[in-house]
């Protein structure tokens, strides 16, 4: 039976903001497995209606705006979902060059097992735009595809960097070693294309070859597009004493505070907590110096009554820290979940932390309250906050055999 018009208009702009939630959800230290799990089963439930309205008869999907954010998403599954290729192929013909675009493209080919989406990703191969191969590369990694060697080689040797790109990410999350690739895989390590060069390097260390470390260096002291990754992959590598030689030099390197206090939370070094207090004290950063306290000690700043009461007078303050077009003028390294997160009191945090300093030991890295090691990086990957969970996979994947990275923006689903 056909919805009734009233909840056909609710579905048509609650089913891509679900996406918009879920997609954002994914970069936050406020969200947790359990919290994707949820936008999971809110997305399924909306594409079911949509594949009965289907079935009935009705078009329910065509008011769903695909150019929208998340409507693409919407659109692209539920083909998929439906196996309507026609709407399928035209949807892809009508593809932007926008990444966002392509991230859209790659959840939803991912979304189904493989037995659902392998057609589907087999054809987004094969296309000529590079956002969409780049989409179904990133697809294959995340539902374990194994793709040819000469295909991934082909890849590698693309003239759009964005194939390219997927492709290095392909071998390092998947640690997809093959001998006649690895060739490829160097010389793309001198590439002039800084995104190319950077994936590259990850791919080289994810797949063992630890003495190119040195070439992350420059990555975590001069700020560009992928310095927090450099820092995440940067400290597994590093012996203890390494490790404070890079953080003292990340601090007095010229890097915006935001970037500082994420490489301070990544470090895990407890000897810096006096440290990111201090941030506490600065409102600009509060924010995100109770992140990195509670990245390594574990707490949560809120249950823990680490947040101050604000007072009226403070709510215009807090309404532009809040914007984060205001922030990004003050820090282009401002991420629009920060509005989510509270608002510590340095004073709590020093009262707390002088209670319980005395359980971190000194002279190890920690994260989310737990000793760096195999076991607790395991429990992390997956229980941890969604920040937490990126960083201990890395260590995990640079460290360990059978261990690899996941793409935690792109969702298992219903699979």
């Amino acid at each position: 039976m056909a919805l009734s018009p009233w909840l056909a208009s609710i579905l048509r702009h609650d089913a891509p903001h679900a996406w918009v939630l879920r997609h954002n959800a994914t970069h936050s230290s406020r969200f947790y497995p359990m919290d994707i799990a949820r936008y999971d089963r809110q997305l399924n439930e909306y594409l079911h209606l949509l594949e009965y309205e289907a079935l009935d008869g009705a078009d329910t999907l065509s008011r769903v705006d695909h150019e929208t954010q998340g409507g693409l998403f919407i659109h692209l599954t539920s083909a998929i979902q439906q196996s309507n290729w026609e709407h399928f192929i035209t949807l892809l013909s009508e593809l932007s060059d926008d990444s966002e675009q392509g991230e859209e493209l790659a959840q939803s080919l991912a979304w189904f097992p493989v037995s659902v989406t392998y057609s589907f990703i087999q054809y987004a191969l094969e296309h000529s735009s590079p956002v969409v191969q780049a989409a179904a590369i990133n697809a294959s990694a995340a539902r374990g595809v194994d793709l040819p060697v000469a295909e991934v080689a082909s890849y590698l040797g693309a003239q759009d960097h964005r194939i390219t790109i997927a492709a290095l990410r392909y071998l390092g999350n998947r640690k997809y070693h093959v001998d006649q690739l690895m060739s490829l895989v160097n010389t793309l390590l001198t590439s002039q294309h800084e995104g190319v060069r950077f994936n590259a390097i990850r791919a080289v260390l994810l797949l063992g070859d630890r003495e190119r470390v040195s070439l992350l260096q420059s990555y975590v002291t001069q700020a560009c597009e992928y310095t927090r990754e450099a820092i995440q992959l940067i400290y597994p590598l590093f012996d203890i004493a390494q490790q404070e030689a890079l953080t003292a030099s990340i601090l007095s390197a010229d890097l915006s505070p935001t970037i500082k206090l994420y490489a301070l939370a990544v470090s895990g070094d407890t000897g810096y907590v006096p440290t990111i207090i201090e941030w506490a004290s600065q409102a600009d950063y509060a924010r995100l110096a109770g992140e990195s306290f509670a990245f390594i000690t574990g707490i949560d700043i809120e249950e823990e009554n680490l947040c101050p009461v604000i007072e009226d007078e403070d709510e215009s303050e807090l309404q532009n820290l809040d914007n984060i077009n205001v922030r990004r003028k003050q820090d282009p390294w401002a991420q629009a979940y920060e509005s989510d997160l509270p608002i510590p009191s340095a004073e709590r945090l020093q009262a707390w932390w002088s209670s319980h300093q005395e359980e971190f030991k000194k002279g190890q890295r920690w994260i989310a309250g737990k000793p760096y090691s195999q076991e607790n990086l395991n429990t992390i990957a997956t229980e941890g906050n969604q920040r937490q969970q990126r960083v201990a996979e890395i260590a995990l994947a640079l460290s360990y055999l059978g261990s690899y990275v996941h793409d935690l923006t792109l969702p298992v689903g219903i699979g």
